[in-house]
């Protein structure tokens, strides 16, 4: 028995090995039109070495708002926008976002001051080129993980002018179209006045600073002189109480909170939800419309090193009572690709799938997560979530595009089964968690990447010896906006005294895009022995799945899928899901 184990970990990776083979002239085929792109790609980015570059980052799908004068065009990422550029050929805006992958092949966006949009996916470099109305202006403001377009109607200029909010305020690029002959002067006397009129709101702008400081210095003496007006003109206000010292302060740190407040950062949400129907043959289940996730993805820059990720999900429980719960809050350090720090609570990076997709389903192709990834909310039994830091980055001139991970946390409580399993507050034990890990992602294949990590923590559930736990894990993806393909391993091992529990898991998802459709099919297994001192009810399951999304708009998707589940010493069942992800 003590070699079964190893023998079905030795046939998933058999298994896995074979899968991939037959994928490999895809992607041989992919990998010498990307390359020969690479090459022709003219910008500074591109022409970078593949392990300068940071990880591809995801586009959502833009989002267009009409606005007095204009129009308003987000184009929002999962990563900070620090390496973009932008600018104007004759009436098109072009932007070049490197290093990252749209969600989209199209978008049907027409507004005032905007005609048509174009996005392509050259290599790992998405282009963006909007089609401009005559005499539209436009002006980009960018934030931590989001750009935003302003198109306005000008009938009398089409003059761009780019602009960066928060602590850049340098213009990524002006340039303007003159008319031809004797219109040269007239249009020489608009762009002056258009930089006067810059001017005027800068000299502004230092005013109602330089009046803030006034008032914070001056806060003092205001406080004293009010009474003083007050009793020559009115003197029946003689009996009010002078103001004290304490008084005076207060009025002095109102004007400091007030000028705090001016120059503070500001939050960015993004959410995402979903609405669920589950049908099931398993025994004492009902079918049920089902409310999701209210995921609340929010984002803040503090300077051009530190930063702020949040997610807060709210929920319904079984018993249909909403809770609100932080899975994710993380102030993070990074002042080059080589050091990123982060501490608070984040997703642990055991394989793949965990750290690419979070708590959004939108982002993801089906319409749940495998078993084996499955949150310890929902009875997975991996340590999906920690509370500790993390320190991540590329390897300064290592081949392959090769990044490391290394991450320390309090680990999953085990005293008791009633017990929360993320120990956000108080650690059970002394002992710490620790996950080391290392992944490629080679320029010349562009969408893939293969990696490994490691996954040491102390158990100690209560009447039992102290657990050793580690969990290994691996896997192989490829994708590109037409292709997916999933492939983790993971092997979850507990030493009681001795006695040694291997729990294999796996899954394997293939997925292709036809226009807005995405048909995928998923196979997944997991197997805990009956013995295990701490899964002892999870037992065997594996099952296929066979599933479609289709894409309403650019900011919904609709997704039916068809379960098949084995369990040892159960009931087969099927399971039917149709489901509503969308992001706002």
């Amino acid at each position: 028995m003590k070699k079964s184990p190893r023998l079905i970990s030795f046939l998933i990776l058999v298994l896995i090995a074979l899968a991939s083979f037959e994928s490999q002239k895809t992607i041989a085929q992919t990998t010498a039109q990307f390359a020969a792109q690479t090459r022709n790609a003219a910008d500074a980015h591109t022409r970078e070495p593949a392990l300068l570059r940071p990880p591809p980052r995801r586009i959502a799908p833009l989002r267009l708002t009409e606005m007095p004068g204009g129009s308003r065009v987000i184009i929002a990422s999962d990563a900070a926008f620090d390496d973009y550029t932008a600018s104007r050929d004759g009436d098109r805006f072009n932007i070049r976002i490197p290093n990252a992958v749209a969600s989209f092949s199209s978008a049907k966006i027409e507004g005032r001051g905007l005609s048509s949009v174009e996005v392509e996916q050259q290599g790992e470099e998405v282009r963006l080129s909007f089609q401009l109305q005559e005499g539209a202006t436009v002006h980009l403001n960018k934030g931590f993980n989001r750009l935003e377009l302003i198109f306005t109607v000008s009938p009398q200029t089409s003059a761009i002018e780019t602009s960066v909010s928060g602590e850049n305020r340098s213009s990524l690029s002006t340039s303007a179209t003159a008319p031809d002959g004797n219109d040269d002067r007239e249009a020489l006397s608009q762009m002056r006045a258009q930089m006067k009129q810059l001017e005027a709101r800068i000299q502004e702008l230092e005013a109602k600073q330089s009046k803030t400081e006034q008032a914070k210095t001056d806060a003092p003496q205001t406080a004293t002189e009010i009474p003083q007006v007050a009793t020559s003109a009115q003197p029946v206000l003689n009996t009010a109480p002078k103001p004290t010292g304490k008084a005076t302060q207060a009025s002095a740190n109102d004007a400091q909170h007030d000028e705090m407040v001016m120059g503070a950062p500001h939050l960015q949400i993004q959410g995402f939800a979903d609405i669920n129907y589950r049908a099931s043959s398993q025994k004492g289940t009902t079918n049920s419309f089902s409310l999701g996730q209210l995921d609340l993805f929010i984002t803040s820059k503090l300077s051009e090193r530190f930063s702020v990720l949040s997610e807060l999900i709210l929920a319904a429980n079984q018993q249909n009572q909403f809770s609100i719960e932080v899975h994710r809050l993380l102030l993070k350090y990074q002042p080059n690709d080589y050091f990123i720090l982060s501490a608070g609570r984040y997703h642990t990076a055991i394989g793949y799938y965990n750290t690419a997709y979070h708590h959004g389903s939108w982002f993801q192709t089906a319409a749940d997560r495998p078993f084996i990834f499955a949150f310890e909310s929902s009875g997975g039994i991996l340590p999906l979530h920690n509370v500790g830091f993390s320190i991540t980055g590329r390897i300064p001139n290592a081949p392959f595009g090769l990044h490391y991970i290394a991450e320390v946390g309090n680990g999953r409580a085990s005293r008791s089964r009633l017990d929360t399993p993320v120990q956000s507050v108080i650690d059970e034990n002394n002992g710490k968690a620790f996950n080391l890990g290392m992944f490629a992602r080679p320029s010349s294949i562009p969408g893939f990447q293969t990696g490994f990590s490691i996954y040491r923590d102390q158990l100690t559930p209560a009447g039992l010896p102290k657990i050793g736990q580690t969990i290994m894990a691996g896997y192989i993806v490829y994708q590109n906006p037409r292709y997916e393909f999933l492939n983790e391993l993971v092997v979850l091992r507990h030493d009681l005294n001795g006695r040694v529990f291997h729990t294999p898991g796996f899954y394997s998802q293939v997925a292709r895009r036809f226009g807005n459709a995405k048909p995928y099919f998923r196979y997944q297994y997991v197997n805990v022995p009956n013995d295990d001192p701490i899964f002892p009810d999870v037992g065997r399951r594996n099952g296929p799945s066979l599933g479609l999304r289709y894409d309403l708009t650019d900011f919904a998707a609709f997704k039916a899928q068809v379960d098949r589940t084995e369990r040892r010493r159960f009931d087969t069942f099927n399971d039917f899901i149709l489901q509503l992800a969308f992001t706002f």
